[in-house]
């Protein structure tokens, strides 16, 4: 098993979404997990650790800025 998700862990946990732009800012803002980079085609790098964690925890999510779904 790698450090990182894999592109289709990632997909999968973002679905519907396919832009990574718009992956990477879904995974950090309202699921609350920390992006670590961007491969070079994009994927957001995730380390798999931190998001079992806080995928696992019963806890709430909450945003300190909260996710801005308009400019």
């Amino acid at each position: 098993m790698s450090l990182h998700l894999t592109e289709a862990e990632v997909n999968e946990l973002c679905a519907p979404l396919k832009q990574r732009a718009a992956q990477q800012r879904f995974i950090e803002h309202v699921l609350g997990i920390p992006v670590l980079g961007k491969r070079p085609d994009g994927l957001p790098l995730v380390g798999r650790s931190a998001a079992e964690q806080r995928l696992n925890n019963k806890q709430p999510v909450s945003s300190p800025g909260g996710f801005k779904w308009s400019k």
